[in-house]
């Protein structure tokens, strides 16, 4: 599994490959899984006999960066000052943010000598920038803000080697304006971190108004030494916000991948990526937050919502064309949450005989290289006391005749519910979404005033587990007793689509696969295995429903392979049914092809034949990267009349053609 960035500005060979960006897994992406995370790019190899590293702190590197939500960045950010000792008045410094918001400050022109602060215009209104923080003095408002930064390269260039004085304000209309502390001396040790902004700060953000003004005073303990600076030094400084308002979630954040090369000299950069699905028992836990890695080369984030469509995940990656043009090549990825549901290891319970709950959900799996545990709640001032949950929050519930299985006091005497037991949800393994917990079926339980106790016999037994989200992305709470009622049949699986033309680039074909299946063992998914068209293997599973029924999807890019891709469905380690589809390319219109070959044959002019190509790129056959400009007057090289003399007598493909000119348009070459 891979995210594969295939891109280049080198001269030294030249490849038809054009710069692509893609996730490549053989399954959805679940939370509490690693995922490589790759980069081909001869122009970050600057030392051909040393391992290069992608750091932020270096001004030369490109950084893959990931944004979700509407953090504020240094994105708009201008006016460097350096202060020695009081605002406003400072020796200004030239600065730009050319890729990952990152603010690369050019000392050169700065004049020598020793810095106690530095200051810059974010560039955002006050208004602004509080409409992006979570002020929880608002109604409907829960969560927490976070500063994430990053001054390595003052540290490494600048001889700041303590920060603990250090300190950031923010100033409103001016540096002679007023202005709020939201870091204070002390609170940070290092160059680079992530910190809770406190509510009272927020607050008090929410009443100021003009432009907005940063300011790090490195205290006298950490001064800034300029002295003939020749390299530029980047800096980050970035809000970020989690948590709920008006009931729908809210995450602002953005992620830098620090990829580091594989060996000397070999132009491959990788990392991982993992995420964790918040839910109502960690959202508003500072600790929790803390989890992430937004800047490091094994990133980590966090979700609170799926983020499919338009708000699905996107890498990008700023790339110099044969122009000297940045070029960004970026791709989506979904990411789904998952329906939870719970099953019992039998349909009736004698007293004291052991009864094992079984929840499966994936979004419960937070750390790809740990067990994860659910505890019930045992204070006995908690509504939800003898329910697994924290701080007061249910996650599973266990009832008996109806009644929450939890303690009472009777004549003076206290008797226990499901805390007493011992029980605890504790996942089956690392990164399998599975949690069991064992409990043994009382003879007695206390009935629902907690006045006396009365006999569990004759009663019925039932889990409710309430999923933050399921695979609708809507909150949920799933019943055992009411899944048990639910009665289920088989169908033959189905597709959409028997037959798919791949989608031209940018675009996505999708095939849905539907059915049920009868006798299926709840809680446990539909397993899905796909052959392609290569031999190769893809697993990935479905959720069924209590009925039986799944619902899967199956996404075709331009990347995908032609040829017949075969399903096999399988569930409980038994055969269910397999089926089939087949995905052909796309056939270009035989006027492109006949312009080809009077184009090669010096019969047609490169501009009518570059109007071919914008048909092409009209039709989604192409895809044009950066600026539009005029076609007239354009060269072209003489190997791609090569190529399409070569098409027109069928010794390339289509698919072949079709890239060479790509890579025209991704390089610049031809700008349409």
């Amino acid at each position: 599994d891979s995210i594969s960035i295939l891109t280049g500005f080198s001269t030294a060979s030249v490849s038809l490959s054009e710069p692509v960006l893609t996730i490549e897994s053989s399954a959805a992406l679940r939370p509490g899984t690693e995922y490589p995370v790759i980069l081909i790019d001869p122009d970050q190899n600057l030392n051909t006999g040393a391992r290069d590293d992608l750091d932020v702190f270096r001004a030369s590197t490109i950084i893959p960066t990931m944004i979700i939500g509407n953090p504020v960045t240094f994105e708009n950010a201008h006016d460097v000052l350096f202060h020695t000792i009081s605002l406003p008045t400072g020796d200004d410094a030239n600065s730009s943010v050319p890729d990952s918001n990152r603010l690369i400050i050019d000392t050169s022109t700065v004049i020598n000598g020793s810095y106690e602060s530095i200051s810059v215009n974010l560039g955002i209104s006050s208004s602004s920038l509080a409409s992006s923080l979570l002020d929880v003095s608002e109604s409907n408002t829960h969560g927490t803000n976070w500063i994430n930064y990053d001054l390595r390269s003052f540290e490494n260039d600048l001889e700041v080697s303590d920060f603990d004085d250090t300190s950031f304000y923010l100033y409103f209309d001016s540096l002679s304006g007023s202005s709020i502390t939201v870091v204070d001396p002390g609170d940070i040790s290092s160059s680079k971190g992530f910190i809770q902004i406190d509510d009272s700060d927020v607050n008090d953000i929410s009443n100021e108004s003009g432009n907005v003004f940063l300011v790090i005073d490195f205290g006298s303990s950490g001064m800034l030494s300029i002295d003939n600076e020749d390299s530029p030094q980047p800096i980050i400084f970035d809000f970020f916000s989690f948590g709920i308002q008006n009931d729908k979630g809210i995450h602002n954040s953005i992620y830098r991948f620090e990829l580091e090369e594989t060996s000397d000299n070999s132009s491959t950069f990788e990392g991982t990526l993992e995420y964790s699905v918040a839910n109502q028992l960690n959202i508003l836990n500072p600790a929790f937050i803390q989890t992430i890695r937004p800047i490091n080369d094994q990133v980590k984030f966090i979700i609170t919502d799926r983020l499919i469509d338009e708000e699905g995940i996107s890498i990008s990656y700023s790339d110099l064309d044969v122009s000297g043009v940045f070029t960004t090549t970026s791709t989506k990825s979904d990411i789904n949450t998952n329906a939870g549901t719970v099953s019992s290891n039998s349909q009736s319970y004698r007293f004291g005989q052991p009864v094992t709950l079984t929840l499966h959900d994936p979004d419960l799996n937070l750390k790809h290289d740990s067990v994860d545990t659910y505890f019930v709640i045992n204070d006995p001032n908690s509504p939800n006391v003898d329910v697994v949950g924290k701080n007061g929050v249910a996650l599973l519930e266990v009832l008996i005749k109806d009644i929450r299985y939890k303690r009472c006091t009777v004549d003076g005497v206290e008797y226990g519910g499901l805390g007493a037991t011992g029980f605890t949800l504790v996942e089956t393994g690392p990164s399998t979404g599975i949690f069991e917990g064992v409990f043994k079926m009382p003879s007695k339980i206390c009935n629902k005033s907690g006045t006396a106790l009365i006999s569990s016999a004759g009663g019925s037994l039932d889990a409710k587990y309430y999923d933050s989200r399921d695979s609708s992305g809507n909150q949920n709470v799933f019943s055992l007793l009411k899944s048990k009622s639910a009665s289920s049949f088989y169908s033959t699986p189905t597709l959409t689509s028997y037959d798919v033309v791949k989608p031209h680039q940018g675009k996505v074909e999708e095939i849905i696969l539907s059915g049920s299946i009868d006798n299926h063992v709840r809680g446990m998914p539909l397993s899905l295995s796909v052959t392609t068209p290569d031999g190769k293997y893809q697993n990935f599973e479905a959720t069924l429903s209590s009925n039986g029924s799944y619902k899967s999807i199956i996404s075709i890019n331009e990347n995908s392979l032609t040829g017949i891709y075969e399903i096999k469905l399988s569930h409980n380690n038994s055969h269910v049914d397999t089926i089939s589809f087949v995905v052909s390319n796309p056939e270009l219109p035989n006027w492109i092809k006949n312009n080809a070959k009077y184009w090669s044959s010096d019969l047609m002019t490169n501009s009518e034949f570059i109007k071919g190509i914008e048909y092409l790129v009209e039709e989604g056959f192409l895809i044009v990267p950066g600026t539009i400009l005029s076609t007239s007057g354009q060269e072209l090289p003489n190997w791609i009349k090569n190529n399409a003399k070569w098409w027109t007598s069928n010794q390339i493909s289509d698919e072949d053609f079709v890239k060479s000119i790509q890579y025209l348009l991704k390089k610049g070459i031809i700008r349409i």
